[in-house]
């Protein structure tokens, strides 16, 4: 690999953001960007000490300091001096270098930088899915692009450039935040279970429209030939080298860094949507896992705040007061305080009653006993240590009726092959539900397969065949399916 010259020199624009007066170096710079912003692309000494002066930390800052500190930022190629002789009075005012200042372009990208990376945590990631439209309907023009004038094609390159970014940024900007010492704290925090299920429902809907979107792509991206992909990118190739570039640009070997990076967008998104090894199989199962985790920790939590209300001592403080009633009118007006009817519960046992009435008072019944048991998922009950039966010809009786079945099933399903090939739309002969879901798993199996084939559970490798739009009914012992017309062609022939 060819490492270009300039990555191997340093980059003098960066060095004011950690000299040692950095603090005076980056208010220069940011009151020089504030006012690029503004259209007031040129300042003189005058202009630049009135704005620094307005902050608290410049009150005492002199015009030779600036003029030291300006010095040192023109000699790192972050501004460029305009001398204006239109201020120069006397001979002495222009020999004191009455200069102008401008930010040169490299300084321009440094300070956009600095500022995307001070407000990096408040910028808000979300899994937005309408960049999975846009790629699909970038794609489906890939195959035309011959069609389109060099600056269609560049623009279509670049549109789909960043929908691809934008695409892969998103979802790691939002992801990453439930991983790591930030992640766990928010999950484990109880202010997390008021949007618990929003987050959830969230997360489904990109899930479902992630597999959506995703098989539809892939099948656009499979589609294309590679010499389609070829000529394709060789068109991309020329649109870029049709934009204007300055000569500081064109270093050695530049058309063959810009046909690389070209060829290695297309693979990545290849790599992210197609193969069984996609980066989209990996953002589900992340996506998957985070779900997983966010109801572990909601059950988790709320587990926690049942943990202390524990009734034991309210349940104390009643029962002394029913102890202390003189009579039965005094223990029910007690009862209908604590318990009430906003608070009734009903409870049913089954056991024998000793009369049929209806209108027996629960009062008036017996008392029964009545085991409770802890609603705890750990709680298990004791068992009394007992021998047990030995039951290996029960279970060889049952080994013996599992093998039968499905020895059974194998004639059934290998019945219907002839000649190699299972034609769907040949079948006369009504098929078992255990029948057709074998045949729909391995229709399903080869259909998830990239070369469209599969290996069924007797050893049989099979390719699927499918009958263009088609549709067949097949019959079935309970009911009828209408499916797309297809036959499996296997390699071997079925042993029976």
């Amino acid at each position: 690999m060819h490492i270009p010259d300039g990555l191997l020199q340093s980059v003098p624009q960066t060095r004011y953001l950690s000299a040692e007066r950095w603090h005076a170096y980056r208010s220069i710079m940011r009151t020089f960007y504030l006012e690029y912003q503004t259209m007031r692309y040129q300042l003189d000494q005058d202009a630049l000490l009135s704005h620094l002066r307005q902050l608290p930390a410049f009150q005492d800052y002199t015009a030779e300091q600036l003029i030291q500190d300006l010095d040192q930022l023109v000699k790192w190629k972050n501004l460029t001096p305009i001398q204006d002789p239109h201020k120069a009075y006397t001979i002495a005012d222009f020999k004191n270098r009455q200069f102008q200042y401008m930010m040169t372009e490299a300084a321009l990208e440094v300070e956009r930088m600095t500022i995307q990376l001070e407000t990096l945590h408040t910028q808000a990631g979300g899994l937005s899915t309408s960049a999975f439209a846009r790629i699909e309907r970038a794609l489906a023009i890939a195959d035309r692009l011959g069609k389109l004038s060099l600056k269609e094609v560049g623009d279509w390159w670049q549109d789909l450039q960043e929908d691809f970014r934008r695409l892969r940024q998103n979802h790691q900007d939002y992801l990453r935040e439930f991983y790591g010492g930030k992640g766990e704290k928010l999950l484990k925090s109880t202010e997390f279970l008021t949007y618990k299920q929003h987050l959830i429902h969230y997360l489904e809907e990109f899930i479902q429209e992630l597999q959506s979107s995703s098989a539809r792509i892939a099948a656009q991206l499979e589609r294309l030939s590679p010499e389609q992909v070829s000529a394709m990118l060789e068109r991309v190739h020329q649109s870029a080298l049709e934009v204007p570039r300055p000569q500081s640009e064109q270093q050695p070997f530049w058309q063959g860094h810009l046909r690389q990076q070209e060829e290695g967008v297309w693979a990545s998104l290849m790599k992210w949507f197609t193969g069984r090894d996609s980066t989209v199989r990996q953002v589900l199962d992340v996506t998957n896992e985070v779900i997983r985790r966010v109801v572990q920790n909601a059950a988790m939590l709320i587990q926690m705040q049942n943990l202390g209300a524990s009734n034991k001592a309210d349940l104390h403080h009643l029962l002394t007061l029913f102890a202390q009633t003189q009579t039965v009118e005094e223990a029910h007006c007690l009862s209908a305080m604590v318990f009430g009817v906003p608070q009734v519960r009903h409870f049913s046992v089954n056991r024998e009653r000793q009369s049929d009435r209806i209108d027996l008072s629960i009062y008036e019944e017996p008392p029964v006993t009545y085991t409770v048991r802890p609603r705890v998922r750990t709680y298990r009950p004791r068992q009394d240590r007992t021998g047990f039966s030995d039951k290996r010809e029960e279970k060889a009786i049952q080994l013996q009726q599992i093998k039968a079945h499905n020895e059974q099933l194998k004639q059934q399903v290998l019945s219907h092959i002839k000649n190699g090939q299972l034609d769907f739309s040949a079948l006369t002969q009504p098929l078992t539900p255990e029948v057709r879901t074998v045949y729909l798993s391995w229709v399903a199996l080869a259909a998830l397969s990239p070369d469209h084939t599969g290996l069924t559970q007797y050893g049989q490798r099979f390719r699927v065949e499918h009958h263009g739009t088609q549709l067949c009914d097949l019959v079935c012992t309970d009911g009828t399916l209408t499916m797309p017309s297809c036959t499996l062609i296997f390699e071997e022939t079925a042993h029976v």
